[in-house]
């Protein structure tokens, strides 16, 4: 049997589990998940190894303030994520990366482990 497919099923199971006791100790979708991470209260991502969500950091240059966005490619075409609501003007794409990549750079800034889960085994 694939070793990688026997600790990605207990894994999996582990997860389970710890649903199962509901414990308020886990987040779901990229944007809560995300918001944990950077007030330091995950432990562990699991993440689907081809997770197809971009990270952008965007810049309005009139107000002069980022924000990140983690968008799937549908998102990206929503002109609501490009343009300054009050304004009208184009925000700047200050970075862009995607979303996979960057954990796997930046995880043990932020003192998490991240667990891939492909369904590939």
């Amino acid at each position: 049997m694939n070793v990688r497919f026997v600790e990605e099923r207990r894994l999996i199971s582990k997860f389970f589990e710890d649903i199962s006791l509901d414990t308020g100790m886990i987040v779901f979708g990229v944007h809560d998940t995300m918001k944990a991470m950077e007030m330091s209260a995950l432990e562990t991502i699991y993440m689907y190894d081809e997770i197809e969500i971009t990270r952008y950091v965007i810049k309005n240059p009139v107000k002069d303030d980022t924000k990140t966005w983690y968008l799937n490619k549908k998102q990206e075409e929503d002109p609501k994520y490009w343009k300054d609501a009050e304004s009208g003007i184009d925000l700047e794409i200050v970075e862009s990366e995607p979303l996979g990549d960057w954990l796997m750079v930046k995880y043990g800034d932020f003192g998490v482990k991240v667990e891939l889960i492909s369904d590939k085994t």
